[in-house]
């Protein structure tokens, strides 16, 4: 099954294309779509999976349906993402977990081999093979999809090396928080998520109430240092997975997966952390008018959303103190 000559040719025809502006998702496609062509594969795939191995997303693959790879992401997880984050694996001939559907991915397959992605000691992702040809474990072709899993490997750490360089000056000095110009980035990409996959997203905006005037009373330094301490609370009850940015002394939330009654109880929790403990100075202190709305039940679009959840603002604004105003709650 496996020829010398058609690995050194792939591996040729990768490496000639990076002095052409292609993404590493591009790449990483482009091997798979010549693997497809020139082993007996039913699918072949490179899965991401985050650093703490609860999240997973597909980062290229050939023979895999957008139906299927919705339900993946519906799953949460699967069992053969999580054995070959661990270790190699290797499946075929009277093995039971060829009949586990959580050890196959779309196909049932008489021979399936998987292995991390795994650089410096880091596992970014797993590769994943299946075919009906029972020589896919052959001691040669098993080293070719090895060499080919190394290749994915180095698409994968220059993506998230190139996210991790595009993300420095897009963090606030002050607070370590995101940027604006980094939550529409976000917002738009996560709301295209929201549409392909059919999951809510929920944006919070709120605005930090007095901030003006501890800065003409007390000066930069004190009302920083203020801004801050909220900022790091408001931070302190969110979710990992979601997204927050300040731009002046408005602090914008991207929550993705989370329904518009789920924001208003972490709101109501954010409001909560900074009326128990007043953050400011003399008699000066800080307050939050928090606004939400949710995508897609209250807008589908950017252009409509943001401005729903400013009126939520304006409106908590209105009620005083640490409020929260959802949008036809």
């Amino acid at each position: 099954m496996s020829h010398p000559e058609t690995r050194i040719r792939i591996e040729n025809e990768i490496l000639g294309r990076q002095e052409k502006r292609y993404s590493e998702e591009e790449q990483a496609n482009h091997l798979m779509n010549l693997l497809m062509e020139n082993y007996p594969l039913l699918s072949v795939s490179v899965t991401a999976v985050e650093a703490d191995g609860k999240g997973f997303s597909v980062f290229a693959h050939r023979g895999l349906s957008g139906h299927f790879i919705k339900e993946m992401y519906a799953r949460k997880g699967l069992p053969l993402i999580t054995a070959a984050s661990k270790g190699e694996v290797a499946v075929s001939g009277g093995d039971a977990r060829a009949k586990d559907p959580g050890f196959r991915l779309e196909h049932e397959y008489k021979v399936l081999y998987a292995v991390p992605c795994r650089i410096q000691g880091e596992t970014l992702g797993v590769f994943v093979a299946d075919s009906l040809h029972p020589d896919l474990l052959d001691p040669e072709t098993r080293q070719d999809l090895l060499a080919f899993s190394r290749l994915a490997t180095l698409f994968l750490a220059m993506r998230n090396l190139r996210g991790k360089i595009s993300r420095v000056p897009d963090v606030d000095p002050v607070t370590s928080l995101f940027t604006f110009k980094y939550f529409h980035e976000v917002l738009h990409r996560e709301m295209t998520r929201g549409k392909k996959f059919g999951h809510p997203v929920s944006l919070m905006f709120l605005k930090v109430r007095n901030l003006r005037e501890m800065n003409e009373v007390y000066g930069h330094i004190p009302a920083d240092n203020a801004l801050t301490e909220v900022a790091a609370r408001i931070r302190a009850t969110l979710r990992e997975v979601d997204y927050v940015a300040r731009s002046g002394g408005n602090i914008y939330v991207v929550m993705p997966e989370m329904t518009k009654a789920e924001a208003r109880g972490t709101a109501a929790g954010i409001a909560q952390a900074i009326s128990a403990s007043p953050v400011g100075q003399g008699d000066v202190f800080l307050k939050l008018a928090i606004g939400i709305a949710a995508f897609p039940k209250d807008g589908d679009t950017e252009r409509v959303l943001i401005p729903l959840v400013e009126s939520m603002v304006h409106e908590s604004m209105r009620k005083g103190g640490n409020a929260v105003s959802v949008y036809k709650d």
